[in-house]
């Protein structure tokens, strides 16, 4: 650093970017020469196989199950029976968008210590990397309305679920693009030439004014739908209540002279909390779907948590290179455990669409699994206690 200093090649950078450029360079080997190449996070050195090894599953796991939930939203038809599978299909694509290009981008970047990746990703990235995660909160959200509106009003037209995926994934576009706003990017082969042409710095909130912008993301992205979807469910589970506990009406044949003994209507039920004309609710399969459905949010919810509170943290605490580790680890942590749902909410859809059947058959597989596991530990442990007191008769047996 001193060299390039006294040689004045940092004379033309930007007042702001210098103790940056100092920082940035500072995280480096002494005897790293070849910027242009990848240079391993050296607070990830030891651990990054781990990190590897758990993206990489966790992106093929993502990926196959999300394609097979659509799959089978495709092949059974199912979004033709209920909107409801529309969303989930949207759930699903937005979980394969994460797979094939959030998540293996994002850990490139957090292995990755030198920016090779030039302007224009620097710059989209960030949008990149959110815009899924607005997605999937604003699927779940318009869900929820929608299903409170048809148990409320079942004789009312629902939600045109298609417009709405579509309108989700434009609305999460117009939430990060403020984004570019608080992204600079310093080109360092224009002030260094030496070593550094094509390696750039990627820098956020250079202007200590992003804070806001998180702190209503945060708020509005994330806090105000779940505690709108907690409202919608908790009235929702009302009425389930009120439809399942309240007695239908039966009503009886009526056979008239002229229809010659046929009766000319069937036996109906209808429940007494909706007017005659509107649509008739399952109330058992409207149950499991809100149970299932809740479980994916809730899943989701806790999953993003982490993360969205040490986005929070980190505009607060100022990353140096020498807590740069800590905040290193955590945040693959983080990333790693905010991207779950797109195998959690496949694996929910699968067990929520599953007939009893094939649920008693997963049940027996894993309670033979665990009765075999017990077995073979019984005799293991029998074969051990023999063989001990076998060594103790054999040692009573020698004479003295």
């Amino acid at each position: 650093m001193d060299e390039l200093k006294s040689a004045n090649q940092l004379d033309d950078l930007p007042h702001k970017w210098v103790d940056v450029v100092v920082d940035y360079l500072r995280g480096f080997r002494n005897d790293t020469t070849d910027f242009n190449r990848p240079q391993l996070r050296p607070s990830v050195r030891h651990t990054y196989p781990a990190f590897v090894c758990g993206y990489s599953a966790l992106i093929m796991a993502g990926a196959l199950c999300n394609a097979y939930v659509l799959a089978i939203v495709a092949r059974k038809r199912l979004y033709a029976a209920d909107p409801v599978y529309v969303y989930v299909a949207n759930l699903a694509v937005t979980g394969i968008v994460e797979c094939v290009s959030v998540l293996p981008i994002s850990l490139m970047v957090l292995l990755v210590q030198n920016w090779i990746f030039g302007r224009f990703l620097c710059f989209f990235l960030p949008m990149l990397q959110d815009v899924p995660t607005h997605v999937i909160m604003l699927t779940f959200l318009l869900m929820a309305i929608d299903r409170y509106k048809h148990l409320k009003h079942p004789n009312k037209m629902r939600l045109p679920p298609l417009a709405c995926t579509f309108g989700c994934w434009i609305v999460a576009f117009c939430i990060v693009l403020p984004y570019p706003v608080y992204t600079a990017y310093l080109d360092l082969g224009v002030y260094i030439k030496v070593q550094f042409e094509g390696v750039g710095i990627c820098a956020v909130n250079m202007a200590d004014d992003m804070q806001d912008y998180l702190r209503s993301l945060f708020v509005l992205t994330y806090l105000i739908p779940l505690v709108s979807m907690g409202y919608l469910y908790s009235k929702m589970s009302d009425i389930l209540r009120d439809l399942m506990n309240v007695p239908a009406v039966f009503y009886s044949q009526e056979i008239t002279p002229s229809s010659g003994g046929i009766p000319s209507r069937l036996n109906q039920v209808q429940s007494p909390v909706s007017d005659s004309d509107d649509e008739e609710i399952d109330g058992y399969k409207e149950s499991k779907t809100q149970k299932y459905l809740i479980s994916m949010i809730i899943s989701y919810a806790v999953c993003l948590c982490p993360l969205m509170i040490l986005r929070l943290a980190k505009l607060e605490v100022s990353e140096t290179y020498e807590n740069s580790r800590h905040f290193d680890l955590t945040f693959m942590i983080c990333v790693w455990l905010a991207f779950v749902p797109t195998v959690t909410t496949p694996l929910l859809f699968v067990a929520w669409n599953s007939d009893s059947s094939t649920k008693d058959r997963i049940r027996s597989y894993f309670k033979r699994t665990k009765v075999t596991a017990e077995q073979a530990t019984r005799t293991v442990s029998t074969e051990g206690l023999a063989a001990r007191n076998s060594i103790y008769t054999v040692q009573e047996s020698i004479p003295a």
